[in-house]
């Protein structure tokens, strides 16, 4: 019955190929099936590894931008280290 369905064209499409169809119901109810590699269909797993290295990418970017912020922080400690060190020198000598 679902192949029926998948099969039926809707408004202003192409009939699709029995091989189409299937392959849709395939993909649809068993995610794990070889049968659309072995009959040479394209799969959508190419689509997913474009948005695993998409998402790889960007993560890698982000990495970045934190190592970044972290170095900008280090130094800016640093200097509010020195900072308050040399307040402290007028401050002490004031001090009975």
């Amino acid at each position: 019955m679902e192949i029926q369905l998948a099969a039926q064209p809707t408004e202003g499409e192409q009939p699709k190929s029995v091989l189409r169809v299937v392959a849709n119901v395939l993909e649809r109810n068993n995610k794990k099936s070889v049968f659309l590699q072995n009959v040479g269909m394209q799969t959508k797993r190419p689509r997913l590894s474009a948005q695993l290295e998409a998402e790889k990418r960007e993560n890698a970017e982000l990495r970045l931008i934190v190592s970044n912020q972290r170095e900008q922080m280090e130094g800016l400690s640093k200097k509010q280290a020195e900072l308050e060190a040399k307040l402290d020198l007028p401050l002490g000598q004031n001090r009975p």
